[in-house]
């Protein structure tokens, strides 16, 4: 019975030991093994802005998200789009892809509008990887651990049931280290493409005459209620004003000397 607390307890230090000095050896590990080569755990975002024609803003937004959703060969995943035909027509639409996805998407945008800008933006994820699969690696030689204590406790059910509580833990942990790595992997395989599609470069002569006309009850009725609130706003002074004025008139002529005019 004590030998197995005294096991069990050896085990609950060697874990915790293990994730404090974890960080300290990193960098020496990476560099024995030879992992951090410095292009392989890189994970890329682009950008790119297209000028389109006002018509062609919506039909240029939905063939590229149906192309996306189309592109399962290069498992193409649509992660947000949205469209916006108020006062500028505009629409934003972010995928990631693996490489090759990512250059047909791009192809296709560009073929179809006037690139007005383009980028890339590239993160080394190489140390968040290597600590991933360390922490994974130890969490499955801690739960291995914990199930041949399991096996050796017996009949000791006070024993196994701390261990089988333990391991439980264990295996939530396991199973979020197994995620948290898959979530880095598919950052470093697949690319991100963020896309914006806008007509402000686009635009004919007559477009914002046409605009401002739409407007012209809107902004008639903006205006007078501004002249109101100003009017409110003026309306008390002018009062004071005229009732002040010839009282302090007086009294300035009374201050100078001059005499009063019958």
């Amino acid at each position: 019975m004590k030998k197995v607390y005294i096991c069990l307890f050896g085990l609950l230090l060697l874990a915790g030991c293990g994730s404090k000095g974890e960080s300290a050896g990193q960098s020496s590990a990476a560099r024995l093994d030879g992992k951090e080569k410095g292009s392989e755990f890189l994970a890329y975002e682009h950008s790119v802005s297209v000028d389109t024609h006002e018509a062609q803003v919506r039909p240029l937004y939905e063939k590229v998200v149906a192309a996306c959703k189309a592109d399962t060969e290069n498992a193409c995943l649509l992660l947000d789009s949205s469209i916006d035909s108020g006062r500028y027509v505009h629409a934003r639409i972010s995928m990631r892809a693996k490489p090759a996805g990512i250059r047909k998407m791009m192809a296709l945008v560009g073929s179809e509008g006037e690139i007005a800008s383009q980028g890339t933006k590239v993160e080394d994820l190489g140390r968040p990887v290597l600590d991933s699969k360390k922490r994974l690696e130890m969490l499955k030689q801690y739960q291995a651990q914990l199930q041949d204590l399991e096996k050796r406790s017996g009949a000791n059910v006070d024993a196994l049931i701390k261990v089988s509580k333990e391991l439980a833990t264990v295996q939530v942990e396991v199973e979020q280290a197994t995620a948290a790595n898959a979530l880095l992997m598919q950052r470093i395989d697949t690319d991100l493409l963020n896309v914006a599609i806008s007509a402000e470069g686009k635009q004919s002569f007559w477009t914002p005459v046409k605009r401002a006309l739409g407007n012209f009850t809107e902004n008639l009725s903006e205006g007078v209620a501004n002249a109101i609130t100003a009017m409110a706003y003026i309306l008390p002074w002018l009062i004071a004003f005229v009732l002040l004025f010839p009282l302090g008139r007086k009294g300035w002529r009374r201050l100078r000397g001059v005499p009063r005019k019958d």
